[in-house]
Order: C-alpha cells, then sequence, then structure tokens
C-alpha cells in the first residue's frame, strides 16, 4: 500500500504486527517504544525524511500510555506524583530538544548516528546495573520486586487476582521536597523536585531524537531514585505521554508532516500490544525486565553506529 507523504510502499499487515511489537515493549518495560518506533519508520519501511520520523515516532509512544496508563493505576504499579513532576519537566524540555533536532538534525545522515550513540550509551549503562555489585546496593527494591511476584503467584492460584492493588504504591508522606510512599510492603523515598529536573533534561534529548524518552526514565526510576522495576513502567508512560503531545504539536507548528493513513494502522497494533504489555508483565521477573530492554538497545545503538561507517547490521 502507498503512503503519499511518507513516501514508502509497506504492507498494512506489517505495520499493524510491529506496531504491536512496540506497544507491548513500551508498556511492558516503560521504554524502548520510541526507538523500536524508529527502527521500524527508518530501516523496516524505509521513510527518508529525518523530521516526519521524529513526530511520528512519538505519536506511537503517545497512544500506549493512554491505553496502559489506566491499567497500572488501577493496580497501584504508578507513582502518580513523580510521573506528573516528569511531564512537567518534560514540557519544557520538549519544546527546546523538539526546536533543536528540527533545526540541527534535519536529515537522516546526521540524525541516525546521534540515535544510536545515544541508545547504546544508556544500553552499556543498564548492563552496568545488572551487574551483582550494583544489584547489592538495591537490597529494598529486590524485596519489593520477590514480594509482588510471589503475591502475584498466591493470588493467581487462589483466584484473588482482584487483591493485587492491596499490596501497591501507597504514599505516607507528600510534599514540594521528600515524598514517600510503600510497594509490596517496603518503603521508598524520593526527592520531589529531582523528577521535574530529571523530566525536563530526559524530554530534551528524547524530543531531540523522537522517542518517548522511557529508555532514559526507566535507568533514572530504577537507579537514580531506586523504584522497583514493577512500578517503573507505569511511572514512566505516564510521565510521556505530556512530553510527547507537546514534542509532536512543536515539530507540527515548524512544518513537519505526518502520514496520517500510515499512523492509523500502527495505531491498531500499538494499541493491542499495549493492552497486552500491562496484563503480562505481572508474571515477568523484574531482572528479566531489564535484560530484555538492555538487549533491544545494545543491539540499535550498536546498528546505528556501524551503519555511519558503512556496515549495517539492522
Amino acid at each position: 500500500m502507498e503512503f503519499s507523504v511518507a513516501g514508502v510502499s509497506v504492507s498494512p499487515i506489517l505495520l499493524i504486527l510491529w506496531s504491536l511489537f512496540v506497544g507491548y515493549v513500551f508498556s511492558t518495560v516503560g521504554a524502548a517504544g520510541g526507538i523500536l518506533a524508529g527502527v521500524g519508520h527508518i530501516s523496516i519501511f524505509g521513510i527518508k525524511d529525518a523530521n516526519t520520523v521524529k513526530p511520528m515516532n512519538q505519536v506511537l509512544t503517545l497512544i500506549s500510555p493512554i491505553i496502559s496508563s489506566p491499567l497500572y493505576f488501577k493496580e497501584r504499579r504508578l507513582v502518580v506524583p513523580a510521573a506528573i513532576a516528569l511531564g512537567l519537566g518534560g514540557i519544557v524540555g520538549a519544546i527546546v530538544g523538539s526546536y533543536l533536532s528540527h533545526t540541527f538534525l534535519p536529515d537522516m545522515k546526521t540524525y541516525k548516528p546521534f540515535f544510536g550513540i545515544i541508545t547504546l550509551f544508556i544500553a552499556v549503562k543498564i548492563w552496568t546495573e545488572l551487574m551483582p555489585s550494583a544489584q547489592e546496593k538495591q537490597k529494598s527494591v529486590k524485596k519489593a520486586n520477590k514480594a509482588f511476584e510471589d503475591k502475584v503467584k498466591e493470588l493467581k492460584a487462589e483466584g484473588r487476582m482482584n487483591e493485587l492493588k492491596d499490596i501497591g504504591v501507597k504514599f505516607s508522606e507528600m510534599g514540594i521536597t521528600n515524598n514517600t510512599f510503600s510497594f509490596a510492603g517496603e518503603t521508598f523515598k524520593y526527592n520531589a523536585l529531582s523528577p521535574f529536573i530529571a523530566g525536563a533534561i530526559v524530554a530534551i534529548i528524547s524530543a531531540a531524537l523522537g522517542v518517548g524518552g522511557g529508555f532514559l526514565l526507566v535507568p533514572y526510576l530504577s537507579s537514580i531514585l531506586g523504584f522497583p522495576m514493577f512500578i517503573v513502567a507505569g511511572t514512566s508512560t505516564l510521565s510521556i505521554l505530556v512530553s510527547s503531545a507537546t514534542s509532536i504539536g512543536n515539530y507540527i507548528r515548524m512544518g513537519s508532516s505526518l502520514d496520517f493513513a500510515m499512523l492509523g494502522f500502527e495505531v491498531i497494533g500499538v494499541i493491542i500490544g499495549s493492552y497486552l504489555g500491562p496484563v503480562l508483565s505481572k508474571y515477568i521477573k523484574g531482572q528479566y525486565l531489564k535484560i530484555f530492554l538492555a538487549v533491544i538497545l545494545t543491539y540499535i545503538g550498536t546498528g546505528y553506529i556501524l551503519a555511519a561507517f558503512g556496515v549495517k547490521i539492522i
């Protein structure tokens, strides 16, 4: 099928299947959705205009949080105040990042290496976090993950999955600076200003790349704030909704075009994948989620860096 605005000919079935995968990954780990969308638009579907790829990637990362966030909220696997702070900072960052990218990264030759370097950097960071020495520093996170996994097995065996929210996120302190909440019997604290600053920085980079920013938010939430992986995905996806919408609007304002016919098929896949993510992620160990994310980012980052030197693996 021909898509005139994007300038490509692609099977609608392929669009739906790839986007289903994008939605599933993004809603499961709270990251890599925009990167995978970019890989699809650039390497699988063949779009040549970088400033068309960027906002189209972000449309898909915008759809996924709309579907998955209510599911995470219902199960209390979402730290709402942190997500709001990240989103507010993201508004500022998205405007700055989309302007810089539209002006200084207008073509694939400059866009792809930048895309690859940032992606590979984050992949290396996540692999570092998976090392035993780093894991030892996150005992409370591991306890919360284990408690949540055990509770899921218990409730599933007894047919009482509706009680899962009882061990979810519960705040005992909320303020301008210090916030305290519990999850699966473990207590977590963070400075409320930190997510706002991080949201602005992440949004500058993610808007410049034309992605959601989850690949940066997940390491921040899990490593710097120390949140368990079972609540990282929901918190990340909700904050991305705000920054992605801001970035898309700014790209369009600056003249970027969206292929709505193509996006129509992609949205179908993302909706299905985004629903499956939260439903299935309860049965996957938190450690496995990070390994899966690290593998994806390593492959994509390496592929786009090598492409700048004429070596193609993607």
